[in-house]
């Protein structure tokens, strides 16, 4: 029976936390973009949706929309935008049935919808404490428990019940209730059991290995798939989403290691399926490590959420690690710097954007085309939680004592410790730059534990504390402030006036990826070689294009595996993922491979190291992984 019992943990609310610096312009430029044009230009979500009552999308589009557009327009302040997520909203609670049921007539018997308009509704009611959101739930719950017993959770809903607990979990918290619990333990008996999954990851290769998917598709349809092929567990989104799963278990039951099993389902997943950037690749089932293969922008963002979840329960450093490699990598590299185009399949190594048949288990010729809605519209309709709810997943707090900096990026809090304001100003060119500054502005002293994270690449690091115009004083004190594990604890009494300083050590050094590649990185950063591009337009759709990217420049290099890099760090500009003004340049030597060439219009299968590089040594400048859109970031390596 289920039992709620999750801990004091918590990521602070969304009133609590606002952008600074170099994260603000970022969301600014999301809302310039498409996420604050696609209600007029694009008519899954705009005004014929049906969940504004209309004729038109009755599903997940608009649902996924609201999950970036409503956090979105509230950090940034932008009225006009949040109005028009409010008709949505407003639609919605006025939608209920009578049997508890809400949302479009025509889809009613939908729940995977359902499940991400609640997750819309709960940051609604995290901003404006509105207690419809409350009766919505209710009415749901209701309708739940007598609906399931006769027609369970099946495909989407099932693979993706951890969505549906997670609501759950929030709603006890408002209302406790037996009704709750009893509906928990029957949709843990329908769910797909992704810790069973991640206990004895299953997926050692590409869905390719196991299916073929034209002889799948054209003997067999809907419902079918999942019979003859694990068809939810292997879809790439499903997976991203499932790895929240284990978390939210853990709120109701004390069974199993779910911490554990959540970590090592990840570590084998990456292990199999992992690239330099974070992503796991998925061209819409798991398709292996192979850096040529695609990695879908909806796994990347539904990654970031499972992450921030598993973070707010368990407070895994690995997480917070993950969760920066995938927002400061995977990211910005597969949206434009406009935000005006994205791409449904990125690659880790991408040599060639075009419209051509490449190796994905079962997506189209312009899957890797960056574009309005290349291949399939759920990622343009999905895109936009990524970097607004990675704004939530930087602090945490555990009951009234701690107050944790788990990831890292320009921002402003004002939260109740112990019953008192604290403000801090956290001001940083992180991931760019190492120096993280915390500046408390609150006018009461108030006691408490400031925790920091110390990310698992670092080796080393520092902390300076001193008071705002008082000198460097008591930076001597440091050795009193030691790291805490995975963290260093500062706990004292904190005044106004009072500065943290905190340095994790950023050195340039190479990891290991498939068939022996090398990747590049600094601190968070994933690098890519410097490619120049030729951008043509091939399409227009009202306010967006459609864009193929050629490369003007050589791709098929290899690194010398010894050589140390030159790093120059440049100002962050206004586009903080700017290929043209990238805040951070290596250099170094590479050799081309001639042989290594495109094969089904990607880059060929990695040569083996060390390589055999036929050409003369070369000067090659590297980039952040975010600031590229061509770019090799698995390298072959040679001896020098």
């Amino acid at each position: 029976m289920a039992e709620f019992q999750r801990g004091n943990r918590r990521a602070l609310s969304m009133r609590d936390i606002r952008p600074q610096g170099w994260l603000a312009r970022q969301l600014q430029i999301q809302m310039e973009g498409m996420t604050g044009k696609l209600y007029e230009g694009w008519d899954s979500v705009g005004s014929y949706s049906g969940w504004l009552g209309g004729t038109g999308e009755n599903w997940e589009r608009g649902p996924y929309y609201l999950d970036g557009l409503l956090p979105l327009a509230f950090y940034l302040g932008d009225q006009e935008h949040y109005e028009i997520a409010l008709r949505f909203v407003e639609w919605t609670l006025e939608s209920t049935m009578e049997d508890g049921n809400f949302g479009p007539v025509s889809s009613r018997e939908d729940y995977w919808s359902r499940f991400v308009m609640l997750k819309v509704l709960i940051q609604y009611k995290e901003i404006s404490g509105d207690a419809r959101v409350l009766r919505l739930f209710s009415g749901y719950v209701r309708y739940l428990e007598k609906e399931l017993p006769v027609r369970p959770l099946t495909q989407w809903s099932r693979a993706r019940a951890g969505d549906l607990l997670y609501c759950l979990g929030w709603y006890y918290e408002q209302k406790p209730s037996e009704e709750i619990l009893r509906l928990v333990d029957l949709i843990r008996e329908q769910a797909l059991d992704w810790t069973d999954l991640f206990a004895d990851f299953p997926f050692v290769r590409g869905a390719d290995f196991y299916y073929d998917w034209q002889d799948v598709f054209t003997r067999h349809q809907g419902e079918e798939f999942d019979r003859v092929m694990n068809y939810h567990a292997t879809h790439i989104v499903n997976l991203t989403m499932g790895f929240k799963y284990p978390a939210v278990l853990s709120w109701f039951y004390d069974d199993m290691d779910f911490a554990g099993n959540a970590r090592q389902g990840m570590r084998a997943a990456g292990k199999y399926h992992g690239v330099a950037s974070g992503a796991l690749n998925g061209d819409e089932h798991i398709a292996g490590n192979d850096p040529s293969r695609g990695a879908e922008l909806c796994s990347v963002v539904e990654y970031m959420f499972s992450l921030q979840v598993l973070l707010e329960t368990f407070g895994d450093r690995e997480a917070a690690d993950q969760l920066e490699r995938l927002a400061y990598n995977a990211l910005p590299a597969t949206i434009t710097e406009d935000f005006m185009s994205h791409q449904y399949l990125q690659q880790a190594n991408q040599v060639l954007v075009s419209k051509a048949p490449r190796d994905w288990f079962n997506n189209n010729d312009e899957a890797n085309r960056f574009g309005l809605e290349p291949h399939f519209g759920c990622c343009t309709a999905n895109m936009h939680q990524g970097w607004p709810k990675f704004l939530k997943s930087l602090w945490y707090r555990e009951g009234e004592d701690v107050l944790e900096a788990m990831v890292y990026a320009p921002c402003r809090i004002e939260t109740q410790m112990g019953g008192k304001w604290v403000r801090i100003v956290e001001e940083t060119e992180y991931p760019f730059r190492n120096r993280i500054i915390f500046r408390f502005e609150q006018e009461e002293p108030v006691r408490f534990c400031l925790r920091l994270r110390v990310p698992g690449w670092c080796k080393s690091s520092r902390v300076k504390i001193y008071r705002e115009g008082a000198g460097l004083a008591e930076e001597e004190k440091r050795k009193d402030w030691k790291p805490d594990g995975p963290g260093i604890s500062l706990e004292k009494v904190w005044k106004k006036g009072d500065v943290v300083e905190f340095y994790p050590e950023m050195k340039v050094h190479a990891t290991r990826w498939a068939h022996g590649s090398l990747a590049v990185e600094r601190g968070p950063l994933v690098y890519g070689l410097d490619i120049r591009e030729r951008w043509e337009k091939v399409k227009q759709t009202g306010m967006f294009s459609d864009f193929d990217v050629y490369p003007e420049t050589p791709w098929n290099y290899a690194l010398d595996a010894k050589q140390e890099f030159q790093v120059e760090e440049r100002m962050v500009g206004p586009v903080p993922f700017s290929k043209a003004e990238a805040p951070v340049v290596l250099t170094g030597k590479g050799r081309r491979i001639s042989r290594w060439k495109l094969e089904h219009h990607s880059a060929g299968k990695l040569p083996e190291g060390p390589a055999q590089a036929d050409c003369p040594e070369e000067k090659i400048r590297l980039l952040p992984f975010g600031c590229t859109k061509l770019r090799i970031s698995q390298f072959p390596w040679y001896k020098s």
